[in-house]
């Protein structure tokens, strides 16, 4: 029932906390919650579900956190009616808490929840199936990708992430079409699975999306899997106004590598960030070609140390390729 590598079980009496949690003083029941979670001692699950009942919101917080580091059907149901709990630092606990569910029977008390009224209820189930990976969740999941509230949307977007499954893209790519961007975002770069031909309409027109975390998401799903055909789009964001964006269009560009996009990359080492002036001069060095020298060249006297540093690194890449 314990989760192995989260806590080092300690000697524990359980009598003694019992005891203690038996106390009128919600501090001194508290306190008895927190060492008996400090002991990762599977046998005192049952005093931790129970705390979860207590009139004090502080107890059953401590009981919630405590929590996390076991596992089950019987932990699963427990958090997830601390979901429920009028007292929103526990409920945000056992949020929390569920997401380090790993046991497969513990999807049936969540997949309970994603239909509840509540919003915040709806996306913290979805948020706790997401490690699970279980195929019973598929068919709810998408149909959560119209679910009114945009954060249940994103986290169903994770939970169908999760399955890396080519079946699944025609829901991810519609989503990435969201009316929200936090959606949108968390939909691009759940296509990081996908081949560059299946995904590459979506990435194009992300890369010239309103807001910048997602052009920059797109950007990123670019890089991870190489695609050559937006080459000329990620040229383009070199110049977008978000300097994180041109940021991961250079990276795009440095792991196509696009000989193309060179002299505009080069402008960019004058760039006031910089952090993408490093970047820039990654890029070129994984590029590769001699056209990229002087600009390095002018890079080697930058103010930055780490600037300095990588430009004679891609000096050295460049002349020393065969």
């Amino acid at each position: 029932m314990t989760r192995e590598g989260v806590f080092e079980a300690q000697d524990v009496d359980l009598n003694s906390i019992s005891a203690r949690y038996g106390s009128v003083d919600p501090h001194e029941r508290r306190m008895a919650i927190i060492a008996l979670a400090e002991s990762a001692d599977a046998s005192g699950v049952e005093l931790l579900i129970r705390a979860l009942s207590d009139p004090d919101a502080g107890v059953r917080r401590a009981a919630a956190m405590g929590l996390e580091q076991f596992d089950g059907l019987r932990v699963a149901q427990a958090l997830a009616s601390a979901l429920l709990d009028e007292d929103e630092s526990v409920a945000v606990a056992a949020g929390a808490s569920l997401c380090e569910l790993r046991a497969p029977e513990a999807a049936s008390p969540l997949l309970a929840l994603v239909g509840h009224e509540r919003s915040e209820v709806r996306a913290a189930a979805w948020r706790g199936l997401r490690n699970l990976r279980v195929d019973s969740v598929l068919e709810k999941a998408t149909e959560a990708l119209a679910d009114p509230n945009p954060h249940v949307r994103r986290e169903s977007v994770g939970v169908l992430a999760y399955f890396k499954r080519e079946e699944l893209l025609p829901a991810l790519i519609v989503a990435t079409r969201d009316d929200h961007f936090e959606v949108r975002r968390a939909a691009i770069s759940a296509l990081a699975f996908a081949t560059p031909e299946a995904v590459i309409d979506a990435i194009l027109s992300r890369l010239g999306d309103t807001h910048w975390q997602v052009r920059e998401a797109a950007a990123n799903l670019a890089a991870k899997i190489r695609a050559d055909a937006a080459e000329h789009a990620l040229i383009r964001s070199l110049s977008d106004e978000a300097w994180q964006v041109a940021l991961k269009a250079a990276h795009a560009l440095g792991r196509l590598p696009s000989v193309e996009a060179i002299p505009a990359l080069g402008m960019l080492l004058s760039h006031p960030v910089s952090n993408l002036r490093k970047e820039i001069a990654a890029a070129l060095g994984e590029i590769g070609r001699p056209e990229a020298l002087p600009y390095l060249t002018g890079a080697v006297d930058d103010p930055d140390p780490d600037v300095r540093k990588i430009a004679r690194w891609s000096i050295h890449l460049i002349n020393s390729a065969p």
